[in-house]
Order: structure tokens, then C-alpha cells, then sequence
């Protein structure tokens, strides 16, 4: 990961911690709107609506007064455009180097309407001599953040302080919140995007698995997350009778050309050998043709043999649900399986899985597979951009590189 991409997910994780802090402190009464309409963030309670916008800035050293002229433009224009007096807004800013002062004073503001800086001559030209600065100035406040490293030890003091044994903050209860937030800020409804502490809260204790995403692993627990996650799948995974499928979103894993043969045969080497192992494992690619067909190839060649359902170019269901012949081939050889593996691509999955539910799915890789019936079904999203990280959780792997 460069240097940007990096500071853009710190920026994210920051907002997040933001975010969550304002929902642990918060009132019973309150309303948090995650990525509102307003601003970042949005604390409706009976006394009125404060909307937050977050910036960090730990790429820059200090603070100048043209690195906020954008958000107070922003804030500036909805201010002028809606004049709503229950409104107050917070610019809420890390700066490796603040200033001692935090006012916003008259003068900023003239500063910020007469910048020359072209992406804001818009706002310029809408507020220049319009606004009221001196209503405005008495309704925006500017606050200097804490680190990162600071703002995330504030958050699990939250937790922790809020009920959450301090046991399950590190690489439980902590991620899922982050995850949970982050899951809230890609909704398209607002009011989808709302949540209270006690929702947030109640929602934390009845989840018993970490959350594995590309925000949960940008986290410095990101090893002990890993392993936590490969201890809370290990009960399933022992266990010789159920039906898993895979789902395996090949463009977002990074590795996948490079491992995803590797990992099914060595999958099927640890959990698909005995003969108490009687069900059939079943991968979908999410991918092209060609690389489908590459991948069946590939792991032909490596001694795992697949049914793909086809008999000449058409897929036949019941052909590609039957069970595998299996002979005894002598203890030195172990048990001789007609097919180990069921091998589809994405557009003949959902059929499939609406009529044969497995036990477990996996998601491998990036998740988008929303529409997909999964009652009664244990679901494991591994949103990792590597399949080296996904056969150390399912303990294909015995060690973490």
C-alpha cells in the first residue's frame, strides 16, 4: 500500500473512531446519522442537530488556516441556504502540529470567501457578500483532534466503560464497531445510515465472530485479529459433516492467479479426506470464462478433480449436484472420490444455492453478494485482499507470514 492510499484509510478509520465516539457518549435520546446529509456526521437530540465534519491531516506537519477553507466554505453555504437556528457545526480536525488557538475568528472567514484556490471559487461566488459571517461565526466551532492511536484507546475506554468486558474490546467487540460504522456509511437511505448507542451496543454483544475487512485489517491488531478470527472458526471447521461453499471474488484478491490453486488443494488435503468427510465442497468463482477454465485446468494438474454440472456446452443441475463415486483405493492411498470438488462460476451460483443450502458459506474476498438467500446458513466473510491471510484463518496455513 503507498503512502496516499494509506493516509486515505487512515482518514476513513479516523472518521470511524469519530463516529463512534460521539454514539458512546452520546444520550439515550440521541440519533447518530453516519455520512449525513449535512456533514460526516450528524447528533440529533430533542435540543437540536449538531453536524460534525472530520479531517485528518497527519500527511501535513502543521496547521494553516487555507487547509480548512474548504469545510468552512461547506459549512458556510448550508448555512446561508437552509438558516436553521437549531443547527450547530463542528469542524473536527487532526493536525500532527495545531495551533494553540482553535477560534474561527471574522477574519478567516474573509480570508476563506476571497481564496483564489479555483475548486472553491463556486463557493466563493455563492456567499461572497451574501452570508451573515457574524450569525455564522456563532454557530461553528473548531476543534484539534487527538492522534489516531490516541482517538482509538478514547474509543475502547468508551466501550469498556459502556458495559463491553475489556477482554473481547481488542479484537472483538472494537473492529465489529468499526465495521459497523463502516458498514452504516455505504447505505444509500439516510435514514438507513442512523443508529443510537443502545443499538450499537446491543448489536456488539450478540456478535461472537471479528469482523475480517480491508478497515478491520488496516487496524494495528491486525495479526491478532486474524488469529482470534481462525480461533472462532476452528469448531466448524473440524467438524466432518457439513456442506460448505465458496464464494471467491477473484479480482479483489490480490494473490489469487498466484494461490487459489494452492489453497483448495491443500483445503481439501485437511478437510476432505476421510470418509466421514461426505459432503462435497463447492467453490464458485466470480470471474470469467477463461479464467474459470484456466483455474479447473490448473488444479486438474495438481490432483483435484472437479464437476462443473456441464454435459456438452449445457449446465445440467442434477448432473452437477450428484454424489461422487467413491472406492476404497488401499491404506497407502485412502479413499478414491469420482470428483472432490463442485466447480461453477458466478452465474449458475444463485440457482444452485437456492436449492441445495450448504452449512457454512464463505465469502472470499470482497463482499457484494447481497441478494443471496442466506437463512439458516452460517455466513463467513473474509473481505481480505490475500489468500495467504484467508488459509492462515481457516487453518490451512499453521502460520501467519
Amino acid at each position: 500500500m503507498d503512502r496516499t492510499a494509506d493516509y486515505t484509510i487512515q482518514g476513513f478509520l479516523y472518521q470511524f473512531n469519530k463516529t463512534l465516539l460521539e454514539v458512546l457518549r452520546s444520550a439515550d435520546e440521541a440519533e447518530i446519522t453516519v455520512e449525513g446529509i449535512i456533514e460526516d456526521i450528524e447528533i440529533v437530540t430533542p435540543e437540536g442537530l449538531t453536524a460534525i465534519q472530520c479531517k485528518y491531516h497527519e500527511a501535513k506537519e502543521s496547521f494553516t488556516p487555507s487547509t480548512i477553507f474548504k469545510p468552512l466554505l461547506q459549512m458556510m453555504q448550508h448555512f446561508h441556504t437552509t438558516q436553521h437556528s437549531h443547527i450547530s457545526y463542528i469542524l473536527f480536525a487532526h493536525f500532527p502540529e495545531p495551533p494553540k488557538n482553535n477560534k474561527i475568528g471574522k477574519s478567516d472567514l474573509e480570508e476563506a470567501l476571497a481564496s483564489k484556490n479555483e475548486k472553491l471559487q463556486k463557493y466563493c461566488d455563492d456567499l461572497r457578500g451574501k452570508v451573515d459571517l457574524d450569525k455564522f461565526l456563532a454557530k461553528i466551532s473548531l476543534q484539534f483532534g487527538p492522534t489516531l492511536d490516541d482517538m482509538v484507546n478514547n474509543v475502547q475506554a468508551a466501550l469498556v466503560a459502556a458495559g463491553i468486558p475489556a477482554s473481547d474490546v481488542d479484537v472483538l467487540s472494537y473492529p465489529n464497531a468499526i465495521q459497523a460504522i463502516a458498514n452504516l456509511s455505504i447505505k444509500h437511505d439516510p435514514k438507513q445510515r442512523r443508529i443510537t448507542k443502545a443499538e450499537l451496543l446491543d448489536s456488539l454483544t450478540r456478535i461472537k465472530s471479528t469482523a475480517i475487512s480491508r478497515w478491520t485489517l488496516a487496524l494495528k491488531t491486525r495479526k491478532q485479529i486474524l488469529e482470534a478470527r481462525r480461533k472462532q472458526m476452528k469448531p466448524h471447521l473440524d467438524k466432518n459433516a457439513r456442506l460448505r461453499y465458496f464464494i471467491v471474488n477473484c479480482a479483489t484478491l490480490e494473490d489469487f492467479d498466484a494461490n487459489v490453486v494452492g489453497f483448495f488443494r491443500d483445503f481439501l488435503a485437511k478437510f476432505h479426506f476421510k470418509a466421514a468427510h461426505i459432503c462435497t465442497p463447492l467453490v464458485c468463482l466470480d470471474t470469467t470464462e477463461d479464467i474459470f477454465r484456466d483455474i479447473q485446468l490448473r488444479l486438474h494438474r495438481k490432483g483435484v478433480i472437479s464437476t462443473d454440472g456441464y454435459v456438452g456446452r449445457i449446465f445440467d443441475e442434477s448432473y452437477f449436484l450428484r454424489e461422487p463415486i467413491v472406492q476404497k483405493a488401499g491404506r497407502a492411498v485412502g479413499l478414491r472420490r469420482e470428483f472432490q470438488l463442485r466447480f461453477l462460476r458466478w452465474i449458475n451460483f444463485e440457482k444452485i444455492i437456492a436449492g441445495q443450502k450448504p452449512d457454512d458459506l464463505f465469502i472470499l474476498g470482497k463482499n457484494g453478494y447481497t441478494n443471496l438467500d442466506i437463512k439458516d446458513i452460517v455466513v463467513e466473510e473474509l473481505e481480505t485482499f490475500s489468500i495467504k491471510e484467508i488459509a492462515f484463518i481457516t487453518g490451512v496455513n499453521p502460520s501467519y507470514e
